[in-house]
């Protein structure tokens, strides 16, 4: 690797320095193994062009790497917001280990701590959360050794399901790679937990560490059993909220490969069940309701590199959206606003996001490759943008 790919960040420069290193691996050839043109591998590793998801974990197969190893997660750039993350990482590994000896905690105590939980998680407030969860597990699973009774072992798996299911965002979000062992955890727990649609959408949770990680058949599988697994549910808010809630993860799927037709009629079968539930809805903690179906019609439009029709998409969120929901919006936007050749809405939705919900933008490497094609493209270099890519880690 070179002294200047040392100094800079990004996918683009961290696939150059990769390809490099393997034998007569030219640009064309890695494209090939990519099935991708040569133009967007010579676009993306000169940073005119950001990296999507799906570039990411096409390359890092062809590679012989992973989509952390391009992204760089987690970064050695930043230390505070990460300080729970190995305690984290420990308990998760320790799971039903964690249980001690000690006289149980009042379930009702641990309700209201779990309940803390999911309201710092919706305000994306990870290093907070991920200071608090490894305490609660243990408690949890202290609590689950002790506790007789169906009715409240059932509540206790329940409010681990939901502590796990927390974990498996926090840990994602701050740039871990012990999310699939987190989603598991979520969903052994959701199994005794009683309730069959936690059980049903904790199951489909473990596909989500996948998604991430480029393996879009295997998590698309994972989604389409779990909603398979609704068809015999009476229909209720509960059914209509998971359903629309996998139909915006296929939809999301579907893009990343490429296929139009099969996003567009998921976003509209979550369209249907989003018109029959309230405004903002939030059952099982999916915030899924029609605004989010409008958030996820912007995204999908995204990864399909189609920045005119995502802005085109986008419409006046209601107030009270779920500010982790609004953060990931506007860094959709602004991956939207550059693929439609407007920069400065580009720069202004980035800096939107990180009002919003500043850890999520901060460690979002989407948001490290807009800025990346930002800085490397913008030669003025104004103080705002040379401001926001120090605070996010890019070297300028």
């Amino acid at each position: 690797m070179t002294e200047d790919d040392h100094s800079r960040t990004g996918v683009g420069r961290r696939v150059r320095a990769a390809r490099k290193l393997a034998p007569g691996l030219t640009q064309a050839a890695l494209a090939a193994r990519m099935h991708v043109s040569t133009s967007l591998v010579k676009a993306v590793e000169q940073g005119r062009v950001p990296a999507s998801p799906a570039f990411v974990a096409a390359a890092a197969r062809a590679l012989s790497m992973t989509v952390y190893d391009l992204y760089e997660q987690p970064t050695p750039r930043f230390g505070v917001e990460r300080a729970g993350v190995s305690e984290l990482e420990t308990a998760v590994m320790a799971g039903p280990a964690l249980a001690g000896d000690a006289a149980g905690v009042a379930l009702s105590d641990l309700a209201a701590r779990v309940r803390h939980i999911a309201a710092l998680q919706r305000r994306s407030r990870y290093d907070a959360s991920s200071a608090e969860l490894p305490d609660l597990l243990a408690d949890l699973h202290t609590a689950a050794a002790l506790v007789t009774g169906d009715h409240d072992s059932e509540h206790v798996h329940n409010m681990l399901a939901t502590v796990y299911g927390a974990a498996v965002i926090c840990l994602h979000r701050l740039g871990s790679s012990l999310t699939g062992q987190a989603a598991e955890r979520a969903a052994h727990s959701a199994q005794c937990s009683g309730d069959p649609l936690l059980a049903a959408l904790a199951d489909a949770e473990v596909g989500l560490p996948l998604m991430h990680r480029g393996a879009y058949e295997p998590a698309q599988r994972i989604t389409d059993r779990a909603r398979d697994g609704l068809v015999d549910q009476p229909t209720g808010d509960g059914v209509l909220s998971i359903r629309g809630y996998l139909h915006l993860r296929s939809a999301i799927l579907a893009a990343r490969k490429g296929d139009r037709q099969s996003s567009d009629s998921h976003l509209a079968e979550a369209r249907h069940c989003g018109q029959h539930l309230p405004e903002l809805a939030d059952l099982y903690d999916t915030a899924f309701c029609s605004a989010n179906v409008t958030i996820h019609a912007v995204a999908a439009a995204v990864e399909l590199g189609d920045g005119t029709t995502a802005v085109g998409r986008d419409e006046p969120l209601p107030a009270g959206t779920m500010t982790s929901r609004l953060g990931h919006h506007h860094v959709d936007l602004a991956r939207a606003w550059l693929l439609h050749g407007d920069r400065d809405k580009a720069f202004a939705s980035l800096q939107t996001a990180r009002r919003i919900a500043p850890q999520l933008t901060r460690y979002h490497p989407q948001v490290r490759e807009t800025l990346s094609v930002l800085a490397e493209t913008d030669r003025r270099r104004t103080d705002s943008l040379s401001g926001f890519a120090r605070w996010a880690g890019i070297a300028m």
